[in-house]
């Protein structure tokens, strides 16, 4: 058991109160006897947040459910003032240093991570990323904490992935599964650079380099400037240009419209996957997969598939 401890508690304050809870009201000298002599430091623990009294040479258990609501009361209080202590700080820093501060460097990938888990909650309107890959676990992919509820409350996402994580089909099903729930997703060939923009307010920039066995990452925030403007602007151009991604939920088509596995074939096409891999993912041959691409360029008068790619575009499949 652990609860007590992931609040901050000792494991020897931890172990007294449970063994409290099984014996109820023991005296100094037993508990001396059953966790050693130095009690005081866990004693005092305890009593600080109302899970202990003493009565004379007796130690006396109390329920833990009031106890427990005041310890997160008061640091629901804690976390509000800090909040509005950060924000009074940097105003004051601000005007202490003589320039405005909008470039965080962030020390730890744990940090990073922190800041990536709290954009699903800070985002109000709006955001816009561009992907490699996951920075902090690049082999092990997983959708961001929080996403879908984001979504589900009306955050709008645009996402551009690079064609390194559409070549992963565990990255690819999860990719789908966010169009699927309302991300529009985009796709371009050689995406340098994690960015992640949040309601035009802050962005975040990740990058990871590996040589030999040696790993390097490296990521900061920025706050609103003529910085965070430019990276807005560089993402609104490369997003003219990237092919979207279909939705999997389709179950219409437009007259003269494709269907739905044309658009996902283009989509796959356009990401750079071989044969082999959108085989993979449709579940059928590569030779099933090339006659169907022969056949699109023969109906889009397509001699070879960078040519399919942009009459396809002309003809707004993609």
């Amino acid at each position: 058991m652990n609860q007590l401890r992931a609040l901050g508690i000792s494991g020897q304050a931890e172990a007294i109160y449970l063994d409290l809870i099984a014996r109820g009201a023991l005296d100094h000298a037993d508990l001396v006897e059953r966790h050693g002599a130095e009690l005081e430091i866990p004693l005092s623990e305890l009593a600080a947040i109302g899970l202990v009294e003493r009565s004379d040479d007796k130690v006396l258990p109390q329920p833990p459910h009031l106890a427990m609501e005041a310890v997160a009361q008061r640091r629901t209080k804690e976390a509000e003032l800090a909040r509005e202590s950060a924000s009074l700080l940097s105003e004051l820093w601000t005007a202490g240093i003589g320039q405005q501060t909008y470039v965080e460097l962030l020390p730890s990938l744990e940090v990073t991570r922190s800041v990536i888990n709290s954009v699903q909650v800070d985002a109000e309107q709006r955001v816009r990323a561009m992907t490699v890959g996951n920075i902090a676990a690049p082999t092990n992919p997983q959708i961001v904490g929080g996403l879908f509820d984001a979504l589900a409350r009306g955050v709008t996402y645009e996402v551009i992935y690079g064609t390194r994580v559409l070549q992963d089909p565990d990255a690819l099903r999860m990719v789908q599964q966010c169009v699927d729930a309302g991300e529009q997703a985009r796709v371009f060939p050689d995406i340098p650079l994690n960015l992640t923009i949040v309601d035009d307010r802050w962005a975040l920039l990740a990058a990871r380099t590996t040589v030999g066995e040696i790993v390097n990452s490296a990521a900061m925030v920025v706050h609103h400037s003529p910085f965070l403007t430019g990276l807005v602007g560089i993402f609104d151009a490369l997003w003219r240009v990237s092919v979207p991604i279909t939705g999997g939920t389709e179950n219409t088509e437009a007259i003269g419209a494709p269907a739905l596995e044309t658009k996902r074939l283009l989509t796959y096409l356009s990401a750079g996957l071989t044969d082999e891999s959108i085989a993979r993912e449709f579940g059928v041959s590569e030779r099933t997969i090339a006659r169907r691409i022969s056949r699109l360029q023969e109906v889009l008068g397509a001699q070879t598939r960078f040519q399919l790619g942009v009459q396809a575009s002309r003809q707004n499949w993609l």
